[in-house]
């Protein structure tokens, strides 16, 4: 899947001539080749853009918007992480220097922007974008039980307590179906696979490796209902994704989920919930009405991100 960036630049280039960097999965490669694409490109830009995460890219960003400030290239952050907050609280000197030399902050989020902005900071809420030309909207009636789990098996998605609600599910729901999409190098891999096994879930969980956007979304009409259990986030795209489908989207309420979709839109349950979750998805199941309020509501609430309404935002930044 790609990455916030990678989707903007193509956005941005309609008004600017912009590049990023970088596509490397080594995180060390990719730390080289982002000082790379400094010298040979951002030493020759008006501005440079920063995405900041809250775990060990922090450190990228950090020596990025170093570098821009010793070569006095204004920078603008972007900030992704969802757990920004407890790297304020773990590194403030760092966040401090590197936050006060910003030309702009931005917040993907209301969730962000109102803690740092707290701690004194000016940051602007620019929201995630999608094209929503590109999502077919199917509305969701007739709710089939099958389920859709994108984000793969990362540390912080949680994958176990997806499988352990479908566990909960099994002898309640007739034709359960989960297909979860994750690569064997993430590090829940072997512990879902194990799961599966252990619970003979074979027949019922499909496990797919990641795929291009264009191949899941034309995969997502055949699902009705999109699961996502993060134990922090910040501003998933991937819910928007979801809602502009018309999937039926449950999803803990952790870290910037509350601020981006209520109760109307999207099923919110807490984290690391298994019987909330699968409550959730039977409350889906059972209550036509409710789901099709979700499907409609959603797809209302992705329009808010579609990139005719987000576009006057970064035009008008990028052209102080």
């Amino acid at each position: 899947m790609s990455t916030a960036m990678e989707s903007l630049e193509p956005l941005l280039a309609e008004f600017s001539d912009i590049k990023t960097a970088s596509a490397k999965k080594n995180q060390l490669l990719r730390l080289f080749d982002m000082i790379g694409h400094f010298f040979r490109d951002g030493l020759s830009s008006d501005k440079i853009i920063i995405d900041v995460y809250s775990t060990l890219a922090f450190q990228f960003a950090f020596i990025l918007g170093m570098l821009s400030h010793i070569f006095g290239k204004p920078y603008i952050l972007v900030l992704r992480g969802g757990n920004l907050s407890y790297r304020f609280e773990q590194s403030p000197k760092k966040v401090k220097w590197l936050f006060g030399r910003a030309q702009h902050m931005i917040a993907p989020s209301h969730y962000l922007a109102e803690f740092f902005i707290k701690q004194g900071f000016h940051v602007q809420v620019i929201p995630n974008i999608i094209p929503l030309h590109e999502y077919p909207y199917k509305e969701r009636i007739a709710i089939r039980p099958k389920i859709l789990a994108l984000r793969g098996f990362g540390k912080p998605y949680n994958p176990l307590m997806t499988l352990k609600a479908i566990c909960l599910l099994k002898d309640q729901v007739e034709n359960l179906k989960l297909l979860m999409l994750g690569n064997p190098e993430e590090a829940h891999y072997l512990e879902v696979m194990q799961f599966i096994e252990d619970h003979r879930l074979a027949g019922i969980v499909e496990v797919k490796p990641k795929m291009p956007k264009n191949e899941w979304i034309a995969l997502s009409k055949d699902y009705d209902i999109m699961v996502s259990n993060p134990v922090i986030d910040n501003t998933p795209i991937s819910l928007i994704e979801g809602m502009a489908l018309g999937m039926c989207v449950v999803s803990t309420k952790v870290g910037g989920v509350p601020y981006l979709v209520s109760e109307k839109v999207c099923a919110l349950v807490e984290s690391d919930d298994a019987t909330g979750l699968s409550e959730a998805i039977l409350s889906i199941l059972q209550d036509a009405e409710y789901a099709q309020q979700l499907s409609r509501n959603g797809r209302a609430k992705a329009q808010a991100f579609d990139w005719e309404n987000v576009r006057p935002l970064w035009e008008n930044l990028l052209g102080r």
